[in-house]
């Protein structure tokens, strides 16, 4: 008896080596499918990268062009800004314009400037004449 029961195991042994072996195929089947998405999607991210990588250099680019052109508005502007006044120069042409103003300056007539003198001096020989 012995003997008829190791013919019937090696098939049921068979059997399920064959199963196993279905199993790891299926398993690599699967894990093939997964690793091929994963290198679609490392690719679709390199892709990315290079098209991210291309607009920033871009934009850097513009940048720099934007900056370039500031600068030589700003040298500009610097050297118009070395024919204004100063401050003191524009406190002096203030009081010129004050002191020949019109409107604010209060005019004497020769007379008035006249008799102002006469007092003056008038003033001038008493304080000598009391010393």
């Amino acid at each position: 008896m012995p003997e008829k029961s190791q013919p019937q195991t090696f098939p049921l042994e068979l059997n399920e080596l064959n199963r196993r072996v279905r199993m790891m195929e299926i398993k690599m089947d699967k894990i093939e499918e997964r690793l091929l998405a994963l290198e679609k999607a490392l690719e679709q991210i390199r892709t990315d990268f290079r098209i991210m990588k291309d607009l920033n250099e871009k934009k850097i680019s513009d940048i720099k062009n934007e900056i370039s052109a500031l600068n030589e508005k700003i040298e500009m502007i610097i050297k118009k800004s070395e024919q204004f006044v100063t401050k003191t120069e524009f406190q002096k042409i203030k009081m010129f314009i004050d002191i020949v103003n019109p409107l604010t300056s209060s005019f004497v007539t020769k007379d008035e400037l006249e008799s102002k003198i006469d007092e003056v001096k008038k003033s001038v020989l008493k304080q000598e004449n009391k010393i």
